[in-house]
């Protein structure tokens, strides 16, 4: 008896369940796919012909590269995105400011690049002149949202202006950069929130010069930006990525990939 159920283990590992168990033991795992949201914020992520690129989303390809991972990275609205990785497992977020606040919400990479958040007012609006950042409440607001500097305005109690209030002081909160910049162009609202270099190129998109918007304060240039993992993601994925842009820097490409995206960058 025992003979017999020796050599018919022996036929097995011998044939085809020899050769079946061989492959699995030598199949690699399947490369984890992470899903990356992010909003259109030119030149750091927007899409283009189809595809999402600029200087974060093209980093990211790059560090997922090196860390064998795969990311399959979708532009949304901001508030949409933030709920999905907030609730998501092997989803992650960028490009997001790294406050206080959030800081326990999320495995962080990074960082991606340095941010420098102005309030502006159109050139000819001379009559704005903010001594204080007290001095905005006076005026209509445009800012993003649930981004970092709505929440941050909001925390200082700048009121909040709902659908129906079309004028008068307070918050506009609307759903991208650029989007807020065409109501910026057509006077919904007198200051406009903007990181400095994506000011300049939604200003263009729209068909306004540069030249036509007016820093009349600075907000913040405190933060930086990272990628934001959700919590659930295997904490090893994080500590890949941030390895990978590690080697990215030293090497050289993530200030080639710099000076394509943000030539007048020089940190």
């Amino acid at each position: 008896m025992f003979s017999f159920a020796r050599n018919k283990v022996i036929r097995l590992l011998s044939g085809a369940g020899f050769a079946a168990a061989l492959s699995l033991a030598f199949t690699p795992a399947l490369a984890l796919e992470l899903s990356a949201l992010t909003e259109a914020l030119p030149p750091l992520n927007y899409e283009l012909d189809g595809k999402v690129v600029g200087f974060s989303s093209d980093l990211l390809d790059l560090m997922a590269k090196e860390a064998e991972l795969t990311v399959v990275k979708r532009v949304l609205p901001w508030a949409r995105a933030y709920d999905m990785v907030s609730r998501q497992p092997n989803t992650l977020i960028y490009s997001l400011a790294r406050t206080p606040e959030r800081e326990a919400l999320f495995h962080w990479v990074g960082p991606i690049s340095s941010r420098r958040i102005l309030l502006y007012r159109l050139n000819d609006r001379a009559d704005i002149s903010l001594k204080s950042l007290d001095d905005a409440r006076a005026y209509r607001i445009g800012v993003v949202r649930e981004s970092a500097s709505a929440k941050g305005l909001i925390k200082l109690g700048f009121p909040i202006n709902g659908p129906q209030d079309d004028i008068g002081p307070g918050l506009d909160l609307g759903v991208q950069d650029e989007s807020n910049m065409k109501k910026f162009m057509a006077r919904r609202f007198d200051l406009l929130v903007s990181l400095d270099w994506a000011a300049a190129y939604n200003a263009k998109n729209v068909g306004l010069s540069p030249d036509d918007l007016h820093p009349a304060w600075v907000l913040d240039e405190s933060l930086s930006y990272w990628y934001g993992l959700n919590l659930a993601t295997d904490p090893d994925v994080a500590k890949k990525l941030n390895l990978a842009l590690q080697k990215i820097k030293n090497d050289g490409r993530y200030l080639l990939l710099k000076q394509k995206y943000l030539p007048k960058v020089t940190k």
